[in-house]
């Protein structure tokens, strides 16, 4: 592992190098950060019940499914297989899918029902999570806001004063703020078959984006070695961090702000949290550097990502299974609220309201959609976002808001997703969540 040790260590010390000197210090706590570090805590556990409640009725939409002997042993799947038990195929249809009739809800819009494997993997997501927080409950009672213990107390400083130097240069990435990582064999790098139209398929290339805020060296590490151990080669970007807004007049003099009267649905926090804003913005950095650079079709990695097994070489099979449709946003990870709306071959369905954005692939029109409506002085949390851009959620079965927020929400998505996903999220990732954040 000494070449993501080397790297992790390579880009720690460029964030000093680039760090602002003459910028004031961190500013000591006010009432209103003691406030925050305390209602953080309240947050992690609400977050916590919100995603119960999404994989309740994931698990439900596939037929309550038989849990009584499975035990989780990892969280990678190949695709190729169930990952529980097998079980009687009756009443299922040709995807593996249970067709039970049932809605997920009153009045429908969408599909009933989910690909089998894709509920496996969330199943083991969520057994591995409540074994980890069992494993560490004192810590995750106690922690509250987390530092990074690979940084010193020195280092965080200048890491907070440098991100918000960075905060200020948004939405531009500076040379400063991208960090090559090649661990690919291939130059240039290409997921297609070699036979097959790169271009027209969507296959990203070496536009691979992964978002990492810098004072998180830890997710870093597990970064380096997912992309060293799958062969893959990407540009680590220097999130906009949360964490350094100081004041409501920052989102001002930055020209951001939430949607016209926004407030948060029965399924999420009642409002937008700092973390949530910097997440919108450090994936809005991409969708522009895209656009200034005739970024075809990127591929876009949250910094708490794990990739299956075969990620690479089952990632090209899946674009070129989806050559028939007119897409411009593939989930690679996803956690799905509802059933899917059309299964479109074996690995690849139309989804319907979905929450995470751990992995997508987004091409030019979105992202030039996105950028030229502005859609940074009307947003909301990403996940939910993305769904009600793809025409989503407008029976409110899961958002309420769903009607309210289309009314500035450009419907530009057509949303396609892989099944089962490509990546998740890791296994305690969810208790150190940034998104969390005030």
């Amino acid at each position: 592992l000494k070449p993501i040790w080397n790297q992790t260590e390579r880009i720690i010390l460029h964030h000093a190098r680039h760090c602002r000197s003459e910028l004031p210090a961190r500013p000591m706590p006010d009432s209103l950060s003691l406030w925050r570090f305390a209602a953080s805590r309240l947050l992690i556990f609400g977050l916590v019940l919100v995603w119960f409640d999404s994989f309740s009725r994931c698990w439900w939409a596939a037929g309550h499914l038989n849990s009584s002997s499975f035990v989780p042993s990892t969280l990678r799947s190949s695709g190729q297989k169930s990952l529980v038990p097998s079980r009687s195929t009756a009443g299922q249809s040709a995807s593996g899918i249970p067709r039970n009739g049932r809605a997920l809800h009153n009045e429908p819009t969408g599909g009933t029902d989910l690909d089998v494997n894709t509920v496996d993997l969330h199943r083991m997501y969520h057994d591995a999570t409540v074994e980890y927080v069992a494993q560490n409950f004192d810590w995750v009672n106690e922690k509250g806001y987390a530092l990074d213990v690979l940084l010193s107390d020195a280092e965080r400083d200048q890491v907070w004063r440098a991100s918000r130097a960075r905060l200020f240069q948004w939405p531009s990435i500076e040379p400063q703020h991208m960090h090559d990582v090649r661990f690919g064999a291939q130059r240039p790098q290409r997921f297609v078959s070699r036979s097959a139209d790169a271009a027209a398929l969507g296959d990203p290339g070496d536009n691979v984006f992964v978002i990492n805020l810098p004072r998180r060296p830890s997710k870093l590490r597990h970064v380096l070695h997912e992309l060293h151990e799958a062969g893959i080669s990407a540009t680590v970007v220097d999130a906009i961090d949360g964490d350094v807004f100081t004041s409501q007049e920052d989102m001002t003099r930055l020209g951001v702000s939430t949607l016209p009267g926004y407030c948060g649905h029965q399924n999420t926090l009642p409002y937008l949290t700092s973390g949530q804003l910097g997440c919108f913005m450090s994936h809005f950095t991409i969708w522009q550097h895209m656009v200034e650079n005739n970024i075809e079709s990127a591929l876009i990695l949250e910094d708490d990502f794990d990739l299956q097994e075969n990620f690479a070489q089952r990632f090209g099979q899946y674009l070129e299974e989806a050559s028939a449709e007119d897409w411009n946003l593939l989930y690679l990870g996803r956690s799905p609220t509802e059933g899917d709306w059309r299964m479109v071959s074996e690995h690849i369905v139309e989804p319907g309201y979905t929450l995470w954005t751990v992995a997508y692939v987004i091409k030019l029109d979105a992202a030039s959609a996105f950028v030229e409506r502005h859609v940074e002085k009307e947003l909301a949390p990403l996940d939910h976002y993305f769904s009600v851009a793809m025409g989503r959620g407008l029976d409110l079965h899961w958002n309420e808001q769903a009607i309210e927020w289309a009314k500035y929400i450009p419907g530009v998505l057509r949303g396609l997703a892989v099944t089962p996903p490509l990546v998740m999220p890791y296994a305690g990732s969810m208790v150190l969540s940034d998104t969390a954040m005030l």
